[in-house]
């Protein structure tokens, strides 16, 4: 009887490994034979590239129903049914650049608008694939709503008497929001500026920070040298819808 016993017991361990090592994986589905090697569980739609599946090393969860995207955001409905759907779709504001410069830039004083010298040299530090740092543009990438926001601290390269303008260029609207200091620029102390611009923009658009400096009274500088040596500059670009 003993014999009999531990016999029985010596094959329902054999069964129980043998399981345990079936089990390892687990698939439910219309293929349930079939399993990634890379997962250790998988749940099966009747097509059988939307699927949930864990994978076995990573312990990683994906969730793959053909709505699936990069930088996409998991959602429900009201029953619960969940989706994914991009964060513009959402109206989540996505910061789509940003950029500043790493040592000191000069501006210069002004002629026309829109100079290629007036241009701040920044280095991006998110965006970098959007930015043309030939002419030291942001390019827009996709249609949508944006915020820009940039800020200038600049100091005057011989003396007084000359103002900092800043503005952010926006190619399609031949322009932006410009920005008067209400100081004078000196030797030794700057003026610093902030300027934010909002609006609708297309595919290819550019975008530039610019600053240079004019007389005080609003003219042509008489000493063209009146250039400013700017330390500080930045903008970030926020793609809002």
């Amino acid at each position: 009887m003993k014999t009999r016993r531990l016999i029985s017991t010596l094959l329902l361990n054999a069964v129980l490994a043998v399981s345990s090592l079936t089990f390892a994986q687990v698939k439910i589905g219309s293929n349930p034979t079939t399993i990634d090697p890379n997962n250790n569980l998988e749940v099966e739609s009747s097509d059988p590239t939307k699927k949930i599946s864990i994978h076995k090393t990573t312990g990683k969860l994906t969730i793959a129903d053909g709505s699936q995207g990069d930088r996409k955001v998991l959602t429900s409905d009201a029953n619960g049914v969940a989706t994914w759907r991009s964060q513009s779709d959402l109206a989540i504001p996505v910061t789509a650049f940003s950029g500043a410069i790493t040592g000191l830039a000069t501006i210069p004083t002004f002629t026309t608008h829109d100079e290629p010298s007036q241009r701040l040299p920044l280095v991006p530090t998110l965006g970098a694939a959007s930015w043309d740092g030939g002419a030291k543009r942001f390019i827009v990438p996709s249609d949508g709503t944006y915020s820009v926001q940039v800020g200038l601290s600049c100091i005057s390269t011989t003396g007084a008497g000359v103002t900092l303008w800043t503005r952010i260029w926006v190619v399609s609207e031949n322009g932006g929001p410009i920005f008067k200091g209400t100081s004078p620029m000196g030797a030794t102390a700057g003026d610093w500026q902030s300027v934010v611009y909002t609006g609708r923009l297309t595919t290819g658009d550019g975008i530039s920070l610019e600053g240079y400096t004019m007389q005080t009274d609003g003219n042509p500088p008489v000493n063209p040298i009146w250039t400013g040596t700017c330390g500080r500059a930045y903008m970030t670009v926020t793609k809002i819808d």
